[in-house]
């Protein structure tokens, strides 16, 4: 699909997702047909204050950084210094996080429109490349403005609109309002994405006929689970149901997950990642609870996937 000027491989997208979207994981949801991936949300004042330190793997293409603020010359500045190295900017518009909401930052914008759209005007008039915005239903339930922001920003330039269907104040609770998706898509001329909810190809699919959404962003269901692209996208164009993930693809993604690291960042960056990713790729199997329990006390990349392969026995 097309954003701006930007032509994704799917339109099936990875959400930016706090600590597990390190550059190997986008890396392996790339390859396995997200349609763009998004790094997890970065401080506008960070990026300024020391540049992009965001090691980009490889062949991921195409991918997009989320940035988050305040300030309007910081939001500018860190706008021009990311289209160096991305091929899309993301602007948060819908953490949750009481601490990014109380610094004025992500979906405190959603309550101060004035601000939001100087915002919108000096990232865009900064960027040289296309810029998107994610946001949520509004603060609360009686504030919901979803439609007003929308119309926002495609008033002031923004190519693509990621909508989580949530209040903030929801957090991750309840369940996503898939209908004012709808609503959204029918107010805006420019692609509409929709998030919330999507666990497999069938909520994927789902969505795109109940809204008429452009795609899907899928966030917490990707984590421990990259196949999901391929099979959301294998379902869509050919109706019929993907394989099942075997334990030892399990295995060997943890081993190609653990190499992309090591290739690229000191082993310390590594295992930790790797010790928050292991127990998602392996959630489920009977033996996770003994893995869980040895797994904090690993010391090595080596030794880490040696437990793994021992995971094997125990189930």
């Amino acid at each position: 699909m097309k954003i701006g000027n930007l032509t994704t491989k799917s339109n099936i997208f990875l959400a930016p997702l706090h600590r597990f979207n390190d550059p190997a994981f986008l890396n392996l949801c790339s390859k396995m047909g997200a349609g763009i991936v998004f790094t997890g949300m970065v401080s506008s004042y960070k990026i300024v204050s020391k540049g992009i330190d965001f090691k980009i793997i490889r062949d991921t293409k195409p991918i997009a950084i989320q940035i988050f603020g305040s300030d309007e010359e910081i939001m500018g500045k860190a706008a021009k210094i990311s289209s160096d190295f991305f091929d899309l900017i993301d602007i948060n518009l819908g953490c949750p996080s009481r601490k990014v909401f109380e610094s004025g930052s992500g979906s405190a914008l959603l309550s101060d429109l004035k601000k939001l759209r100087r915002i919108i005007r000096i990232v865009i008039k900064n960027a040289s490349v296309p810029v998107s915005a994610k946001i949520r239903s509004g603060v609360n339930k009686r504030n919901k403005n979803f439609i007003e922001v929308g119309k926002l920003l495609e008033e002031e330039g923004v190519s693509m609109i990621t909508l989580h269907p949530r209040t903030v104040d929801m957090g991750f609770s309840g369940r996503a309002e898939w209908e004012e998706i709808r609503l959204l898509k029918e107010s805006v001329k420019i692609p509409v994405i929709g998030s919330g909810d999507i666990k497999n190809y069938l909520d994927a699919e789902r969505m795109i006929k109940e809204t008429g959404c452009d795609g899907v962003m899928v966030g917490r269901a990707a984590i421990g689970n990259p196949w999901i692209f391929r099979e959301i996208t294998y379902y869509l164009y050919n109706h019929k149901i993907p394989e099942k993930i075997s334990l030892g693809e399990k295995i060997e993604m943890i081993k190609l997950h653990a190499g992309l690291l090591l290739e690229n960042f000191d082993e310390n960056y590594a295992l930790i990642q790797m010790k928050l990713h292991v127990p998602k790729y392996l959630k489920g199997y009977s033996g996770i609870n003994r893995l869980n329990k040895i797994l904090n006390g690993v010391k090595s990349i080596k030794e880490l996937i040696s437990l793994v392969e021992k995971f094997k026995i125990w189930i």
